[in-house]
C-alpha cells in the first residue's frame, strides 16, 4: 500500500533513448492507480463487519469499540484513494498534454539535481520553444480547501518553483543556454479548477488543459539542433553531479560531424 503521489521521474534510462520518444531525459510517467489503499478499505470495512457481528454473537461490548475503529480506519483509506486517484488523473492530463505539444517545443524531464517536490511545487518539467522557456511543477491543492489555506498553499508552492526556475535558469546559463526572456515558473493545479493561465504570486497558474494555450501563444514552435544538444549536454552533466560547460555540446557536435565525415585516402 503506497501513499506517494509524485510522479516517477528519470531512472536510468539512457539520454539518447528518451530523445528517441520526443523527451530529453527519461519520459515521465503518471503514478499507478491506489489500489492498495482501496484494498485496505474493503479489509477495513470487513473486519468492523466482522467485530459487530461477533458481538452480538458474544455479547462482548468491547467489540464494538473495535469496530467502530475500524469504521474509521476504512473512511481514512478511503479519502486517501479518492485523494491519491484525482492526483493521478492530473498527472495523466498534465503529461497529455505536454505529449499534445508541437514537435518544436522541446520536453525535459529535469534530472533529480534539478527537479523539487512533486505535488508541492517542486520543478518538474522543462518546456523549451524557440524564444523561451518555462519551468512546470504541480500543486495537488484540493477544490475543497478554504481560500485561507489556498492561498497560502498557492504562496508557499509559487515560492518553491521561482526558487527552482531561478537556480535552473542559473545552470543552464553556465551551460550557454539562455533565453531573451527569464525561465517562466507555471505551477499547474491537478486537483483544483483554474479559470486559464493565470499570472498570481509570480507563476502562470493553471490546469493541464490550459498548457497549450500559454505556450502556444508565446512561442515559435520551431526545432533548433543547437539547442537540442546543449540541453543534451546539459542533462547529461547535471544527471551525472557535474558542472555543466559550454563547450561540452560544442564539443559533442564536433565529435558526431567527424563521425559522420568519411575518410579520403
Amino acid at each position: 500500500m503506497s501513499g506517494s503521489s509524485s510522479t516517477a521521474g528519470p531512472a536510468t534510462s539512457t539520454t539518447g533513448a528518451a530523445n528517441q520518444q520526443g523527451w530529453i531525459g527519461t519520459p515521465l510517467r503518471p503514478p499507478p492507480l491506489p489500489w492498495g489503499w482501496a484494498a485496505a478499505c474493503l479489509a477495513f470495512g470487513w473486519g468492523a463487519g466482522s467485530l459487530f457481528r461477533l458481538r452480538q454473537l458474544t455479547g462482548v461490548n468491547v467489540l464494538d469499540m473495535f469496530g467502530f475503529w475500524c469504521l474509521v480506519g476504512a473512511g481514512l483509506a478511503a479519502a486517501r484513494f479518492f485523494t491519491l486517484l484525482q492526483v493521478a488523473d492530473g498527472r495523466r492530463r498534465l503529461l497529455d498534454a505536454v505529449d499534445q505539444l508541437p514537435p518544436g517545443i522541446l520536453r525535459v524531464a529535469l534530472p533529480a539535481a534539478h527537479r523539487g517536490p512533486a505535488g508541492r511545487g517542486g520543478a518538474e518539467i522543462l518546456l523549451v520553444g524557440s524564444n523561451r522557456a518555462w519551468v512546470l511543477g504541480t500543486l495537488d491543492l484540493s477544490a475543497a480547501a478554504r481560500p485561507r489555506s489556498a492561498r497560502k498553499q498557492l504562496r508557499r508552492a509559487c515560492d518553491l518553483l521561482q526558487a527552482g526556475a531561478r537556480s535552473l535558469g542559473e545552470s543552464l546559463a553556465a551551460a550557454g543556454l539562455a533565453w531573451p526572456e527569464s525561465l517562466q515558473p507555471v505551477l499547474v493545479l491537478t486537483r483544483r479548477p483554474a479559470g486559464g493561465p493565470v499570472l498570481e504570486h509570480g507563476c502562470w497558474q493553471l490546469n493541464p488543459e490550459h498548457l497549450g494555450r500559454l505556450v502556444l501563444q508565446s512561442a515559435e514552435a520551431q526545432g533548433s539542433p543547437h539547442v537540442t544538444e546543449r540541453l543534451t549536454a546539459w542533462y547529461a552533466a547535471a544527471a551525472a553531479g557535474k558542472p555543466p560547460r559550454p563547450e561540452d555540446a560544442s564539443d559533442a557536435a564536433e565529435r558526431r560531424g567527424r563521425a559522420g565525415t568519411p575518410s579520403r585516402s
